[in-house]
This record gives structure tokens, sequence and C-alpha cells, in this order.
């Protein structure tokens, strides 16, 4: 009986780069250029908001362009992180958990030096990062455990 996986279908993978690769593009726009389309200034529910002034479960109104591109990037990451492998192994379920122990460390670290070295809004920003960091860090760690693992596989192959 096959068991229970919480990855999802590997077709989903290069929907993945497209989502993060778009929510780059209009994140990058927003921010460096500064561009605040007119039809993305929207009046939406917010639990909590603080600008000029605090606001607490009111509508407001809002840029939603930051909002579309940070969970395109989010999700975006996020499928490309969890999505199944061509050919998947028993092994592999061991060097995700790898990942996750090693991502979590450096995760970890990022936050206090951040704690340590940035203060006010820069420390929002570092914050920020923070959320989509840790899916990069994860798919870089399990990469490279799994490339170790295939160039140790073919090494003892050729003995």
């Amino acid at each position: 009986m096959k068991g229970f996986s919480f990855l999802l279908p590997k077709s989903l993978k290069p929907l993945g780069f497209v989502f993060t690769g778009i929510g780059i593009i209009l994140a990058f726009i927003r921010f460096h250029f500064g561009y605040k389309p007119e039809f993305m200034e929207r009046k939406v529910f917010a639990l909590y908001s603080l600008y000029i002034q605090s606001k607490t479960l009111q509508v407001i109104k809002n840029q939603l362009l930051e909002e579309i591109a940070g969970i395109l990037i989010i999700v975006g990451l996020y499928l490309i992180a969890f999505t199944k492998e061509k050919v998947e192994n028993e092994s592999f379920n061991a060097l995700r958990l790898k990942s996750f122990f090693i991502t979590a460390y450096l995760n970890l670290l990022f936050l206090l030096i951040a704690l340590l070295f940035t203060f006010g809004l820069g420390f929002v920003y570092m914050l920020m990062l923070s959320m989509g960091l840790w899916l990069v860090i994860y798919t870089l760690t399990f990469r490279l455990l799994l490339f170790r693992n295939r160039k140790n596989q073919h090494h003892l192959s050729n003995l």
C-alpha cells in the first residue's frame, strides 16, 4: 500500500517558477520604480493597520500590488519547495528532514542577526524577507543534499 505524502504533484513545480517570477517582477516594479497603479488602489478589510494612525477591524484604502506580489512569491516558492521529484524514493524523506533542520538553524541565525543589527522599519523588512527566505534556504539545501546523495550513489555504483 502506498503511503500518504504531504508533497504536491510534480506538475505544479513549473507553476511555482511562474508565480515566483511574476511576483518578483511585480515587487521590483512596485518598490524599485515606486509604481502604484491606480486600479490597484482598493478598499479592503483590515484586522489591523498602522500608517499615520492605528486602525482595527475597519475598511481601509490600500495599494494591492504589494500584497499580490508577496502572495505570488510565497505561493510560488512553496510550490517549488514542496512538489514531488520525478522519481521519489524513501531516502528523499530523510534528506527533506535534514534540510528542514538545516533551514531552521539558518533561519534562526538570520533572525538573530536581524534582531541585533537592524532597527525600526529595517527590522520589519528583515521579517518580511524571512517569510520567503526559509523556503529558498530549504529548496537550496534539499537540492544540494540530493545532488550529493546522487553523486555518492553514482560513485558507489562504479566501484
